[in-house]
Order: structure tokens, then C-alpha cells, then sequence
């Protein structure tokens, strides 16, 4: 049996190996003109998702594979239009206010496919279509809207209450407000996780990352910790409906796909609404 103390230093030099990819996945985005990079790495491990979903025998739609790729593929070809130039007019992406029809793209076409796969699941077909597909290939308006910077601040917000969270509870956290839904979360570690996450928005406007205004760096900080909060908590759900602990097993004790990216899925769309109107 694998102690507390041993479960989390595993999970740690995990950590550390992610932050390094991640740190080289950045410096693409920061070297790129077009935020190609940005674009195929978020529809790529969004697809990602769409694996570990079609496993998950349990709670997937039938056909949840084809059909979620078929609408994978709906949701980027306004992007590999732009990108790629492809003779297709009037579907290229013309500017990141464009991604937010992704959405629309991604809930409809899962919705379509569903119909024909599996009539009976079209509300889990529409879910699965605007909360899986959609947010991570939108990265890439944050990009073209903040550049690089914003989407280094966005990520980071994401993540860092993710680890604040984490650590936090396992070390002070006594009291568990979502039992049902995620056991291993405790009122400790979504507090510390909350007031971290606040506090590096505000952080970030100092390092330049965000455009200036301390308290608008305070509420962008607060709304993406929320929004990621809530990516995860609803990740768990979809998890214990499946009947799975963790999404996949690719990064080891960090778990699969999903349970690195669940926070993104939510904050990404926050991000693009509360930061539009904080610096629109």
C-alpha cells in the first residue's frame, strides 16, 4: 500500500517533468506568428480527450468515438481553413471572436452524429460536444487576443490553484464539500486554491502578462480559479458516472488527458468572456 507521503512526492516530480513540457510547448507560442502551435496542440489534446471519453464503456454514447471525432473534425476545420488557407469561403476562422462559434460547431455536430449513433443520448452528445471538443483549440483566440503573455497568464491562473489546492488540503485539509462528486477535494485546499489564484491575477498585471489595471488582474485571476475549479469538479462527475478514478493512465499518478486539461475546459470560455469585458 502506497503512503500519503509517498503517493505525493510521486505525483510532484511528475509535476515538475509537465511544467517542463509545457515550458517548451510556451516558448513555441511566444516564438510563433500565427499561433499555429497553439491551435494543433489544443485540437490535438482534445482529441486526446475524445480517446479517453470512448473508453469510458459505462457512460459514453454508444458509437462515442466516431462520433465525437467526426465532430472533432467539425470543430477544427474553421481553424485549418485559416490556417491552411483552404479554398472553403465563409468557413475560415477571421479572428478569435470567431472560436466562440466552435461552440455552437462542436455541441451541434456531436448533437447530429448523436442522432444518428445513439438517439437516445443527445443531451450527453450536446454536453460532450461544447465542454470537450471546443475550449482547447479556443486557446488559440486567447493568443490572438493577449498574445502569448495571455496565454501564459491563463495557464498559469488555471493551474495554480490546481497545486495550491492539492497541496493545501493534503496537508491541513480536514472538512470534504463535495463528497460525492470529489472525495479528495477539501474546503482547505478550494479556499487556498481561490485566494492564490486572486492573488496571481493581480501578479500577473504586475509581470506584464496582463493588461494593466490591479484590480481587473484580481477579478481575472478570481474568475479563471473559479471556472477551473468548477472544470474539475465537473471532470470528477463525469468520472464517477464512468465509474473510473482517473481518465487515463498516461501521466502516472497525475492521471489521464482530462485530469490534466479539465480546468482549461472551463476556464479557456471564462477567460474569453470576463477578460473581453474587463479590458474590452
Amino acid at each position: 500500500m502506497t503512503s500519503k507521503a509517498a503517493k505525493i512526492w510521486r505525483r510532484t516530480w511528475v509535476g515538475f517533468a509537465l511544467v517542463g513540457v509545457l515550458s517548451l510547448c510556451l516558448w513555441q507560442a511566444w516564438r510563433s506568428e500565427t499561433g499555429l502551435v497553439v491551435w494543433a496542440l489544443g485540437a490535438l489534446i482534445a482529441y486526446g480527450g475524445v480517446h479517453e471519453v470512448a473508453r469510458m464503456r459505462g457512460w459514453a454514447p454508444r458509437g462515442a468515438r466516431l462520433g465525437l471525432s467526426v465532430a472533432w473534425l467539425a470543430v477544427c476545420l474553421p481553424g485549418a481553413a485559416y490556417f491552411f488557407r483552404l479554398p472553403l469561403e465563409g468557413l475560415a476562422a477571421d479572428g478569435p471572436r470567431d472560436v466562440f462559434a466552435s461552440y455552437v460547431v462542436g455541441a451541434v455536430g456531436a448533437l447530429a452524429v448523436g442522432f444518428v449513433l445513439d438517439r437516445a443520448q443527445y443531451a450527453r452528445w450536446t454536453f460532450l460536444g461544447a465542454w470537450l471538443l471546443a475550449p482547447l483549440p479556443a486557446l488559440w483566440a486567447v493568443w490572438s487576443t493577449y498574445g502569448a503573455a495571455g496565454l501564459t497568464a491563463l495557464i498559469l491562473l488555471s493551474k495554480i490553484g490546481d497545486v495550491l489546492g492539492y497541496y493545501v488540503g493534503s496537508a491541513i485539509g480536514k472538512s470534504h464539500p463535495f463528497p460525492r462528486i470529489s472525495p479528495g477535494k477539501t474546503t482547505a485546499g478550494c479556499v487556498a486554491s481561490l485566494v492564490g489564484g486572486t492573488l496571481a491575477g493581480a501578479g500577473c498585471v504586475a509581470l506584464g502578462l496582463l493588461p494593466a489595471g490591479w484590480w481587473q488582474g484580481l477579478v481575472a485571476g478570481a474568475a479563471v480559479n473559479v471556472a477551473a475549479q468548477a472544470g474539475d469538479l465537473l471532470e470528477s462527475k463525469v468520472k464517477r458516472a464512468a465509474g473510473v478514478k482517473d481518465s487515463g493512465t498516461w501521466f502516472g499518478p497525475s492521471g489521464g488527458v482530462l485530469d490534466l486539461v479539465d480546468s482549461l475546459l472551463l476556464s479557456v470560455p471564462a477567460a474569453l468572456v470576463v477578460w473581453g469585458a474587463l479590458w474590452s
